[in-house]
């Protein structure tokens, strides 16, 4: 359990102007590039401005989630995770502790993720996170909204993946084949005003760090972001408009032999009105293999993991946080 303590108050996380990433121009690439090593070696969170997804297409985003919130409890619980074999659809308030020993999070959600044919491989064997969305036949319009949305952030990650490479010292397409059949999942999240009574140390998230390779999250004018800098202190990560907030995960950590950081996170919504955020996880192909980068390791620095597959790791954080708030996953 790590026991909840207010943050303290403190500059901002980092903001990479990403306008030069979509140069023509390798060198300006590298800059950024040379930005983001910079960062995800001390804190590996920053805030992303001029990455090209349209502010419009997130804004109405972020209208679809309210009215799916908004739906009867009915509506909600007949799209219940329970009913996909990759756990998409509505998770319901308290179904996860991503803190494991603590309480459950308070918070609801709705997840959907890469759409590969029924006769694939991946959905035969029952993998997770492929295939088996489930969507609101009440909300017309929120399928098409959403599958646009989850397209743009997907083909914003495959830009930063290729930047993150550079900043690795790898050719730019080096995680293309990881991200060819991705477990990628778009979450929409709610969460209520902390409570006046809640158990100890519960808020709406707790603290973690995220499982895959890069999490792009947009989050709303609430706030309620906090992120442990490299110092151990918690800072928070106040809303910038028209930015993404990008963390490294725990797979891009262990690729990088621990170059890169994937930070401990949580939220607590202590605002009068809910919070909505929308992170988008991009994870990688189920099958690949993650070991050490060959950039990242030497004599001096050897390989601090055992090779492990992208699928198995993720497999078992999602047992770990849903079967600690006593739900199957």
């Amino acid at each position: 359990m790590i026991l909840y303590a207010p943050p303290k108050t403190a500059s901002r996380l980092p903001v990479i102007d990403f306008a030069d990433a979509f140069s023509p121009d390798k060198a300006k690439r590298e800059a950024v590039a040379w930005e983001i090593h910079k960062i995800s070696r001390d804190v590996g969170f920053f805030y992303l401005v001029n990455h090209g997804v349209r502010q419009q297409l997130v804004d109405g985003q972020f209208d679809w989630t309210r009215r799916f919130f908004s739906l009867p409890p009915a509506s909600k619980a007949a799209l219940d995770m329970s009913h996909s074999p990759s756990g998409y659809g509505y998770e319901r308030m308290g179904a996860q502790a991503l803190d494991v020993d603590s309480p459950a999070d308070l918070k609801e959600g709705f997840q959907f993720g890469f759409d590969i044919a029924a006769d694939h491989p991946y959905v035969q064997q029952g993998s997770l996170r492929y295939g088996h969305n489930l969507w609101p036949q009440d909300l017309p319009g929120f399928r098409e909204h959403a599958q646009r949305y989850y397209d743009a952030l997907r083909q914003l990650s495959h830009r930063l993946l290729s930047v993150i490479a550079l900043s690795l010292h790898l050719e730019e397409d080096f995680f293309e084949p990881a991200l060819r059949t991705p477990i990628a999942t778009q979450r929409l999240l709610h969460y209520p005003p902390q409570p006046a009574k809640t158990a100890h140390n519960q808020i709406g998230a707790g603290a973690h760090t995220d499982w895959g390779l890069i999490t792009i999250l947009a989050q709303d004018d609430i706030g309620g972001l906090e992120v442990c800098n490299a110092d151990g202190d918690w800072v928070r990560a106040a809303p910038i408009h028209g930015s993404f907030v990008v963390n490294i995960g725990d797979l891009l950590q262990r690729w990088s032999n621990d170059l890169y950081h994937s930070n401990p996170h949580r939220v607590l919504n202590d605002k009068p009105l809910p919070r909505y955020s929308l992170p988008f996880f991009q994870d990688g192909d189920q099958a690949q293999i993650i070991e050490c980068l060959p950039t990242c390791c030497s004599a001096e620095r050897p390989a601090r993991y055992a090779p492990c597959s992208i699928g198995d790791y993720l497999a078992a954080k999602v047992r770990e946080t849903f079967g600690a708030a006593g739900v199957a996953a």
